[in-house]
């Protein structure tokens, strides 16, 4: 009953967005913040919000020219200011465990490793055609695997190119040339004129991939109890940008969104 209400108080205290900062604390008590972190969502991630915008500061430097954060505008009137509401946070328990994310306006990432050593994670970003790419992914004993939302692509033979057509007829062409001249025309494709050098390819035989986990072993400087820590935290984020560039990905954005 004891850890039902402590994960519930850090469940609704990770909700309300409050600023967190533990260190020196118990592996139990930090396994508490890690699995209300993973409340956030694996697979499930959100851009962080956008809180408002502003016209460009008025800021010019000794040459009188429009300069922002070091930048020089020409034109700051096709420019805007946005403000985001990003936020992270990083928790290990002092046994192996960990957690870590974090979002942005248009990017974002959660992972996770257990107890098992398992590491489990996804992540997110907009691309510049406006439609995002979204990656699930585990490595454990067997490797590394990963998924995401790219479209399937046929794999078709491989053709070859009117290049490498022309350059066949005219190879074959001038052997045949040759081959008169010597009055004699052996054919290319026969068995002694192809076996000399080939390569013969073998199966490899299949060994699937096994990962041991070597055991941890404290260093030297690491003395007395095994102690985690977690913070979480947002932060505001100053974006640039320019009007036209950014009709033009929510145009493409709500275009995917639809077909979707």
């Amino acid at each position: 009953m004891k850890c039902f209400i402590v994960a519930a108080l850090l469940l609704a205290t990770l909700a309300s967005g409050e600023n967190i900062f533990k260190i020196n604390i118990t592996p139990e008590e930090a396994q508490q913040f890690l699995n209300s972190a993973q409340l956030r969502g694996i697979g499930d991630i959100e851009y962080a919000p956008k809180t408002g915008e502003n016209p460009l500061p008025e800021a010019r430097n000794d040459k009188g020219q429009f300069v922002y954060m070091g930048r020089v505008i020409e034109h700051p009137e096709d420019y805007v200011e946005e403000h985001y509401d990003a936020h992270q946070y990083h928790g290990q328990d002092g046994l192996g465990q960990f957690a870590y994310g974090y979002r942005d306006w248009n990017q974002g990432k959660n992972e996770r490793r257990d107890e098992t050593g398992k590491v489990t994670g996804s992540y997110k970003y907009v691309q510049p055609h406006g439609r995002d790419f979204v990656a699930n992914y585990y490595a454990d004993k067997t490797g590394f695997h990963v998924e995401d939302n790219r479209p399937a692509h046929l794999k078709l033979p491989a053709t070859k190119t009117p290049a490498v057509l022309k350059a066949e007829e005219e190879h074959f062409k001038l052997w045949g040339e040759l081959a008169a001249a010597a009055g004699h025309n052996p054919d290319p494709y026969a068995a002694e004129y192809q076996q000399e050098g080939r390569y013969q390819p073998t199966e490899p035989e299949y060994q699937p991939y096994v990962h041991e986990e070597p055991p941890y072993v404290p260093g030297p400087e690491e003395t007395g109890e095994p102690k985690g820590f977690f913070y979480a935290f947002d932060y505001n984020v100053p974006l640039l940008r320019n009007k036209e560039e950014r009709a033009e990905l929510e145009r493409l954005r709500a275009i995917n969104n639809k077909d979707e």
